[in-house]
């Protein structure tokens, strides 16, 4: 892509958000879509800012394809599937938020997605000579990408338990697969990267504590699809498989590694593994911190370090490797043992919980 073709579509792109969201917020309180006691706030707040996301992101995206990308078969792949499963996500995402759906109805509508990416996908590759696999490995493919998605879209959703946090992070991991894209020759990562880096910064600027919009399920779902398509397409050279891999699971090390300790906490403490809870990484840093600012700028340093060493790691640098594994490591150790073994006053818990108008309703106790 030229520079201008990064430039337009990443203006465009923040310009739309900035716009799109206050209106969200608007539509928001004529409607009375606010949020409403339900476990997680108690603040009367717009919640459907992924509307203003979505829009950024898919407006800005038009121009992209139309003049600054190069016409190739891939884009007879991508835009149909990423029309369709973006659809179908944001669609769950919003009849979450507008109904709070049971959480074991949000999975199975999130793995119909998952396979709906994978087995579109990978025909329309096949069908316009992009790949060219066995069946037996077609079969594995599609099994990896089906939970490589189902886990990258849950864990965009779970780690949007603050404000600020989510969008932060998904603006650092765009940056981060924009320097992959370049630095690979991928134009279509680096314009999908780039607009994604130009909408979530525009809604930080309603989102960054004290937040005025949430982006909601419809957001954060969306944000997650976005980045598990953006993650497949690196791997499409067929080159330097197993450091591409790593590369992505290190970039998205943050939200991975708290949906991976939510699940391994919940079971070790006996909880239902899919259940929502106040306990996740950031609560934690919450109760410590008792600020959302310094939670959201101590996570997004972690996500600014683990993105430059996934970029390191798929440029096939095996330093940056063993860097990245030994600290997910010792974080994710340390961060388990407190988890399972959570030690702070209760009634400190609520005092932060009500502070920033997070409803204790349906809060796990503590393990004794």
């Amino acid at each position: 892509m030229t520079t201008v073709g990064i430039i337009v579509p990443l203006v465009i792109s923040f310009i739309l958000g900035f716009f799109f969201t206050p209106l969200a917020i608007g539509m928001a309180v004529r409607w009375k879509i606010l949020e409403k006691p339900n476990g997680r706030t108690n603040r009367e707040i717009a919640h459907i800012g992924g509307v203003a996301i979505i829009g950024a992101i898919l407006f800005a995206l038009i121009p992209v394809f139309l003049f600054f990308l190069p016409e190739s078969r891939l884009d007879r792949v991508f835009i149909p599937v990423l029309i369709a499963s973006g659809f179908l996500i944001f669609l769950l995402g919003i009849i979450d938020d507008l109904r709070s759906l049971h959480y074991m109805y949000k999975l199975f509508f999130q793995i119909t997605v998952s396979l709906f990416v994978s087995a579109g996908g990978l025909g329309l590759l096949e069908h316009f000579g992009i790949v060219s696999m066995s069946l037996p490995m077609g079969l594995v493919a599609f099994g990896l990408s089906t939970v490589w998605m189902l886990v990258v879209t849950t864990s965009f959703n779970l780690i949007d338990g603050i404000d600020g946090l989510a969008s932060g992070i998904a603006f650092i991991s765009a940056l981060a697969f924009f320097v992959v894209g370049n630095i690979f020759g991928q134009p279509v990562i680096m314009a999908l990267s780039v607009v994604l880096a130009g909408s979530t910064l525009a809604f930080l600027r309603y989102n960054f504590p004290p937040a005025r919009i949430f982006m909601g399920d419809s957001g954060s779902l969306f944000l997650g699809l976005m980045f598990g398509l953006i993650s497949l397409l690196t791997l499409l050279p067929g080159k330097d498989i197993f450091y591409r891999i790593s590369g992505c699971v290190i970039i998205l090390s943050v939200p991975l590694m708290d949906t991976v300790l939510a699940f391994f906490r919940r079971v070790l403490t006996g909880r239902p593994p899919f259940e929502a809870d106040h306990m996740h990484l950031h609560h934690i840093f919450l109760y410590h911190f008792n600020s959302m600012r310094k939670v959201d700028f101590l996570l997004w340093s972690m996500s600014a370090v683990f993105a430059t060493l996934g970029v390191m790691t798929m440029m096939v640098s095996l330093s940056a490797l063993i860097i990245s594994i030994l600290l997910e490591a010792v974080f994710f150790s340390v961060a388990l043992t407190k988890m399972v073994k959570f030690n702070i006053p209760m009634e400190k818990v609520d005092e932060v919980l009500s502070k920033y108008g997070v409803s204790s309703h349906g809060m796990l106790s503590r393990e004794d």
